[in-house]
């Protein structure tokens, strides 16, 4: 099983207390777990607090993770539920726009960058990040049920397959839920 889920040899690490372990967990998913927390959260303070609380908590439940899937497929849960729970508790924390700002150090472009093909006019520039405001509240308006899927499928490019092991459902399922999140979007946004 370990050349299927290269995460075993650091969770077994885990399991038995060693940090290297976590370590090792943290340089592999740091940046795509810290991505997907974001786009939750739309803010970098509360992305950081909640991808260390994600990893957290894989190391002090280690020892409860079953290999029915991938260990990061289970992290991802991990860190989609802290998602749903900080937004719950906190409503009305909106403070960033995870569309036009820079992911990380290491992200050289914004999506603006990639929407606006030459160089727009300062009326076009704030036309597109009042539509781009528009679509993020459009998605933080989507069901948690919808909404997971669409993230980690559509924006953070992950496969439909891992998606239903991290939900606990197959692949139709997902399927049918990102369908249900376009659609509602298309509604939403005219």
């Amino acid at each position: 099983m370990d050349s299927i889920d290269p995460d075993l040899e650091a969770l077994r690490l885990m399991q038995q207390g060693e940090e290297q372990g976590l370590l090792m967990m943290m340089s592999r998913h740091r940046e795509g777990l810290y991505r997907f927390v974001y786009r939750f959260v739309r803010n970098q303070e509360d992305a950081n607090e909640l991808t260390e609380q994600c990893f957290l908590r894989v190391f002090q439940h280690a020892s409860r993770f079953k290999p029915k899937a991938k260990v990061s497929t289970w992290m991802y849960s991990i860190a989609g539920n802290l998602c749903r729970d900080f937004l719950r508790k906190n409503k009305k924390r909106k403070d960033e726009c995870s569309l036009d700002q820079p992911l990380g150090a290491e992200k050289k472009f914004r999506l603006l960058d990639i929407v606006e093909a030459e160089a727009p006019t300062p009326e076009a520039a704030a036309m597109t990040r009042e539509s781009l405001l528009i679509i993020e509240s459009a998605i933080d308006a989507l069901p948690h049920r919808l909404k997971v899927p669409f993230i980690f499928c559509v924006l953070e490019d992950h496969s439909y397959d891992a998606c239903a092991d991290l939900l606990k459902t197959n692949r139709k399922a997902v399927e049918t839920r990102i369908y249900r999140a376009r659609k509602l979007l298309r509604e939403q946004l005219g």
